[in-house]
């Protein structure tokens, strides 16, 4: 079933129903102080850090789902009718309803009792609020008065003790001063900085509540609040108890008459501070302008690239939603969804590390900042903590076999992208004393790899490679051994001999040589037959071998050996024969299989995980990412796009009752064909499939790619394309490259015209973008 459509102009996916299967997200603010918004205004905010420093309630595993959130109620003062502006909680039979999720904005119109409502929430740039812009009509023959009522749940600021205690309720005052709600938390319960949270509202008040047991009433919830059924709220401020915001205004509208409004929740250093940015939240100039503001931003980011390709899923995504996703998830990492409660994931070194790739583009240098935090995490051994916490410091975890490589491919990404190479004469810090250059701590952790390999001279698996489910290989005796960390490696070697090259650095050329020398002597006795082995398990047997019964061919390994050039082109072929024979399905590739649903040492089966959920032979789209760009580096264009269509998440656009969730952005994974389920989705917005995926797409099929000496133009198309355009800014300058259709599907771009001048080759060295604003490159084969 369809529930909306995409508004590729303004930039929206608009929802025309209210029921969609799950709620449909959306990310608001720039990460610092944020919030996440659903199509029917459920969802929290917080600032910064949602562990830390949350602002409102949200339960994410909650019945009714997708509850509390943004609520704004309308009641008619005649009739004594209410409901909710945005469908949930009250859940009327709207006469219309709309939500339009935009650019760090969402729009949410509704209709009912012949009174039309509008309401923006959005976060302004640099602010320490959430504006709920507002709108309400009268489209009757009569004057109508309405009141309109507020409604956020206060979380205190520390979440985890929030959720898991009462205590804190009773270490908090909340109390109305000077036109707005005021939740003043004590700080004896957590060692975190606190902030005082304000509800506040444009329109004068007629009263308010600060309790959540008054607002709502006994054996009641959102859905008929005693507050907004009555009328009238008590105006009682409350100490000791469970709080919320709602403020209650009134309007009278004339037949045809509109008028708009702001309610705002934000958060200030003091209560003396709150006034001052209450006034500035609820100025309605004001806040046209910061909405504006927004919008500009989005359309600057945008524009840095843009494409114009035969399949329009492909130009929706990469022009508007894809870059969009990669934003929100370099800001959140895995912090915060529907799906994670903001508590316990922070920054993953592993995570994040690949996050700034589809940033890079984009914001160069903050990336190039997120890459020093977490190389500040890194060991001095050359090994990292698993996990970063942003608001205070703190690192934990730690043991894993893959993540310190991350670093390697982001480094380099950046380098490519901005052509500072002195980043790596930049000093870090280790997390366990001591400091480094950039450039060590890259190389630290290839040798950390090479000294901590097993019996077959493969890196060893230790606490758990990039599959996490499949750390039960290593729990007993933890000699199990990674192929995918070794194939991870030898790519990692193989970019560092490439960017050693390129700076002239002759020794350090040598040392990336000799270590890729060392992958390709012990790399033959990992192909099958017909495919790569996943791993070598504790008793030294065989993971992912044509062998066994089940779980005989892994996705990733395939993949990673590609990449890492050093398989022939024959087993490349073979092995990706196989991955479209045995893990194709209509919405991806499947992990591996056959996957099992027990757990049999015995009979090499590792997951306890049912067959066809996540890693367990489900549709993980992050190795799908992979998949992709090994098709196109083995030069099968056809191949490497159909993966890539079938996760485009517009496809699945009339498929949202199977699939769940958003057909706008990526998600991590969805139930395999081995599953009842399948297709249904989980995980979506922020998942390494958001970076990766955009790669896959714009550097491998369109293979527009900066390097170290210029910029690349090398497609991978399908043999059916005529061609495509695409707008791109690399180091200030703006590409504008036409690339018509490829004679065959073996050939290659060998000739550019650049503003005019021939340049043989497919690189568009620097010196001829130098000074020059914008370029035109048409790619001739």
């Amino acid at each position: 079933m369809n529930y909306g459509y995409f508004d590729d102009k303004n930039k929206e996916y608009v929802i025309t129903r209210p029921d969609t299967p799950s709620p449909w997200m959306n990310y608001l603010g720039n990460g610092k102080f944020s919030g996440m918004i659903s199509n029917n205004a459920g969802g929290l905010v917080f600032d910064s850090d949602p562990g830390s420093h949350r602002i409102t309630k949200y339960n994410h595993s909650g019945v009714p789902m997708d509850r509390p959130g943004h609520y704004l109620y309308l009641r008619d003062m005649e009739s004594g009718e209410y409901w909710s502006a945005s469908w949930q909680p009250v859940m009327r039979d709207m006469q219309e309803y709309e939500c339009r999720h935009g650019m760090g904005y969402t729009t949410i119109k509704g209709k009912y009792a012949d009174i039309s409502s509008r309401v923006t929430y959005f976060i302004p740039d640099g602010k320490n609020y959430e504006v709920w812009k507002a709108a309400v009509r009268n489209d009757s023959d009569r004057p109508r008065t309405l009141r309109t009522f507020s409604y956020m749940e206060f979380s205190f600021y520390d979440a985890m003790t929030d959720m898991l205690q009462e205590w804190s309720r009773y270490f908090s005052d909340c109390y109305w001063k000077d036109g707005s709600i005021i939740y003043d938390p004590s700080n004896e319960l957590s060692d975190y900085e606190r902030q005082y949270t304000f509800m506040t509202s444009s329109l004068p008040a007629v009263g308010y509540e600060c309790q959540r047991r008054a607002f709502l009433g006994d054996y009641r919830d959102e859905s008929n609040p005693i507050g907004v059924e009555r009328g009238s709220l008590t105006s009682t401020d409350v100490n000791a108890d469970y709080v919320c915001g709602s403020i209650c205004c009134e309007i009278t509208l004339g037949p045809g008459e509109e008028k708009e409004f702001i309610y705002a929740i934000g958060d200030a250093p003091s209560v003396g501070a709150v006034s001052a940015l209450a006034n500035e939240a609820t100025d309605l100039a004001t806040a046209e302008r910061d909405l504006a503001a927004v919008r500009a931003k989005w359309d600057r980011i945008l524009a840095r690239q843009q494409v114009s390709t035969p399949c329009p899923e492909m130009n929706t995504m990469l022009n508007v939603w894809h870059p969009y996703e990669c934003r929100m998830t370099f800001n959140w990492s895995r912090f915060i969804s529907y799906y994670e409660r903001g508590v316990t994931r922070g920054f993953g070194f592993r995570d994040s590390m690949q996050d700034v790739l589809g940033a890079m583009y984009a914001c160069p240098e903050e990336c190039k900042e997120r890459i020093k935090l977490l190389l500040g995490i890194q060991l001095s051994a050359g090994d990292a903590r698993c996990v970063y916490f942003p608001s205070t410091g703190r690192a934990e975890g730690g043991g894993r076999s893959d993540d310190h490589l991350w670093s390697i491919f982001s480094v380099c990404t950046y380098i490519r992208e901005t052509g500072d190479s002195a980043f790596l004469d930049e000093m870090v810090p280790f997390e366990d004393g001591g400091e480094a250059t950039v450039r060590e701590h890259l190389m630290r952790g290839l040798r950390f790899t090479r000294e901590h390999v097993g019996d077959h001279g493969i890196p060893l698996f230790l606490g758990t490679d990039w599959n996490d489910s499949l750390s039960w290989i290593s729990r007993k005796k933890r000699k199990a051994e990674s192929t995918f960390v070794f194939f991870q490696a030898a790519h990692a070697a193989y970019e560092l001999g490439l960017l050693f090259d390129a700076l002239g650095e002759t020794e350090n050329k040598a040392w990336a040589d000799e270590y890729y020398a060392w992958c390709r002597s012990v790399f033959a006795q990992l192909w099958d037959g017909g495919w790569f082995l996943r791993a070598f398990d504790d008793d030294g047997f065989k993971v992912g071998t044509d062998e066994d019964r089940e779980n005989k061919i892994f996705l990733n390994p395939q993949s990673w050996a590609v990449l890492s050039r050093l398989p022939s082109q024959e087993q490349g072929e073979k092995a990706f024969d196989n991955v479209m024979k045995y893990l194709m399905c209509e919405f991806g590739i499947c992990s591996h299989g056959p996957a099992t649903s027990y757990r049999d040492f015995s009979k090499r089966a590792y997951f306890g995980l049912k067959s066809g959920v996540k890693e367990n032979g489900g549709v993980f789209f992050h190795a799908n990412t992979w998949a992709v760009i090994a098709e196109t580096l083995l030069r099968r264009g056809d191949e490497a796009f159909e993966i890539y269509h079938a996760s485009l998440p517009p496809v699945r656009n009339d498929k949202a009752d199977q699939c769940l969730i958003e057909p706008y952005v990526y998600a991590s994974a969805m139930l395999g064909k081995t599953h009842e389920r399948f297709g249904a989705g989980s995980n979506s917005w922020l998942t390494g499939t958001a970076s990766w995926m955009y790669l896959a797409a714009t550097q491998y099929i369109l293979g527009i790619r900066p390097d170290y000496n210029g910029v690349v133009v090398d497609p991978c198309t399908p043999s059916d394309w005529n061609g495509f355009d695409v707008r791109r800014e690399v180091r200030g300058t703006m590409l504008e490259i036409h690339v018509g259709k490829a004679p065959n599907k073996d050939a290659r771009v060998s000739r550019l015209v650049v503003d005019g001048q021939y340049i043989d080759g497919n690189v568009i060295p620097y010196s001829a973008l130098a000074g020059k604003a914008s370029v035109k490159v048409e790619a001739q084969y």
